[in-house]
Formats: C-alpha cells, sequence, structure tokens
C-alpha cells in the first residue's frame, strides 16, 4: 500500500514511517504542514493518506481541512485521521463526504503497535 503522512511532530512522523517499514508498508512521502500534504498526494496518488488534525499553517484543524480537500480531489484515496483531539465540527463534515474508505483513530487509543 503507498501512503503519505501527514504530521507536523517530527518525532512521531519518523515512527510512523519505521512502524509502517517494519510492516512492510510503502511510505511514498511524509508531509509537516497541511499545503505540504496536499501536494504529496497530489504527487503521489498514495492509497492511504494518515493526517493529523492540527497542523502548521495555523495549528488549528489544517490538517483535518487537507482531509476534506483530499477526499474532495481525490476521492480514491482513503483517509484515516490520527489524532489527539476530536474535532466534532470538522469531523462530521469530511464523515458527510462517505465512510468508505474513511477512518478517525485517537493516538491515545494505541495500546499495542503490532
Amino acid at each position: 500500500m503507498r501512503i503519505v503522512i501527514g504530521e507536523d511532530s517530527v518525532l512521531l512522523r519518523v515512527g510512523l514511517v519505521q512502524v509502517l517499514d517494519e510492516a512492510a508498508e510503502d511510505v511514498v512521502a511524509t508531509a509537516g504542514d497541511a499545503p505540504a500534504l496536499i501536494a504529496a498526494v497530489e504527487d503521489h496518488r498514495p492509497d492511504l493518506a494518515i493526517v493529523d488534525v492540527r497542523m502548521p499553517p495555523d495549528m488549528t484543524d489544517d490538517g483535518l481541512r487537507a482531509a476534506i480537500e483530499i477526499r474532495r480531489r481525490w476521492p480514491e484515496t482513503a483517509i484515516l485521521v490520527f489524532s489527539q483531539y476530536v474535532e466534532q465540527a470538522f469531523a462530521a463534515e469530511l464523515l458527510a463526504t462517505g465512510i468508505e474508505g474513511l477512518g478517525y483513530l485517537l493516538k491515545d487509543r494505541v495500546a499495542e503497535v503490532a
């Protein structure tokens, strides 16, 4: 599976790449801010985008807004919102695009990496 990761925390981004590499997944690009995430999806057309909610440039809901944009422009790209925050308004807007190929996982709910 071809994956793009959008995560502003360098340590977490590198850790996700390592975990996915060990699982034999193909991380084709990473991004530390929402505009770079959208550009990476446009360039690489991954099967999956893993997206943090709060990312630069505004550090509010930029990642979630990027996920909505990705879903609108490339509906074939699955989205996993991976965050420590629940953003109900934008999450509802993302869910309104359809639930196929869409997930929302809270970081603190991951109890085991395997």
